[in-house]
């Protein structure tokens, strides 16, 4: 058996980790060798899932404790990258330097692979400057250069996320993206039937039907003081369909996951509905977590576990 070792740098609720356990086979065994994570509720989940305890703020690690390691994965932080966000790039001075500290890993590791995951924004903002540095500095430290932009509801989501995937690594070949197009998974396949939490509107929204047959949304919720509405936590989805973006930023009170039609009511995803969104284990725990809709914030800056074990199959 090969055993290949990985570190999940800025490893959130653990998505790496999850798609690389569930490739493990009898020729090769994935091992994470390291964590971090500048969030302590989040670290404390890992741990639980994971029985690693990650470390803190990656500014402040000694690069050199690291254990060497074969893939370096990272899903750095996109705020600076993200059209939700103020699209500063590396101007952002508390995030949007992160790449750099990669790169230094990089420098003092030398790992044969990296992986990483952001906002598909990033190979556009500043006109695609902030890309081609990123590309640039890999390219120059002898990584062959590999991305694509991926929608995770053609690997067996019910969720539309749309995120970017860079693969590099030092072998005599560049890693090759396969195209995949499954056929899309209705958001019906996870719902929780325990689960009456419907949402009261009639007191202060109306509804307002969507013109667009083709859209996830059915219905918009409009304000009848003010008339206004329509934002992703005011739309209103149909289950038959694959659902949009959990967004961690979005407001409303429908925030991160929106709205659905379920029996003839509305209400948002609950957390164990949005894990499955995901990908998630059945089993995965939050235990440490005290409030649980805290969850929802955290996921909404996860990365889809589907996507990932699709190309991690290609890595070796």
């Amino acid at each position: 058996m090969k055993n290949i070792k990985y570190i999940d740098l800025f490893c959130g609720l653990g998505s790496f980790h999850s798609a690389f356990d569930k490739q493990k086979n009898n020729l090769i065994n994935y091992e994470c060798v390291y964590a971090c994570d500048i969030n302590n509720l989040v670290r404390k989940i890992y741990e639980e899932n994971y029985n690693i305890k990650p470390e803190g703020d990656i500014n402040k690690i000694d690069i050199n404790h690291i254990p060497d390691f074969d893939i370096l994965c990272a899903g750095f932080p996109c705020q600076p990258f993200s059209i939700a966000g103020k699209k500063e790039g590396f101007n952002d001075k508390d995030k949007g330097n992160l790449f750099n500290i990669i790169l230094k890993i990089i420098d003092i590791k030398n790992p044969d692979t990296i992986f990483l995951e952001n906002v598909r924004n990033l190979k556009s903002i500043h006109k695609g400057k902030t890309f081609e540095i990123i590309k640039n500095e890999l390219e120059k430290r002898k990584y062959y250069f590999n991305y694509k932009i991926i929608d995770s509801k053609y690997y067996n989501s019910p969720q539309s996320r749309k995120r970017i995937y860079i693969i590099c690594n030092k072998n005599k070949h560049k890693y090759k993206f396969r195209e995949i197009k499954n056929k899309i998974i209705p958001v019906s396949t996870i719902i929780d039937n325990q689960n009456n939490n419907y949402f009261d509107y009639k007191n202060k929204y109306k509804l307002e039907k969507s013109n667009n047959k083709n859209s996830m949304m059915i219905y918009k919720l409009i304000n009848i003081k003010t008339n206004k509405g329509g934002r992703q936590g005011e739309r209103i989805y149909d289950i038959n369909k694959c659902g949009p973006t959990i967004c961690a930023s979005s407001g409303g009170p429908g925030a991160k996951t929106g709205f659905y039609l379920i029996n003839d009511k509305i209400r948002t995803l609950n957390v164990k509905e949005s894990l499955k969104m995901f990908g998630f284990n059945e089993n995965y725990k939050y235990n440490s977590l005290k409030n649980k809709k805290k969850m929802l914030f955290f996921l909404g800056n996860s990365i889809v576990v589907n996507v990932l074990e699709e190309l991690i199959k290609d890595l070796y």
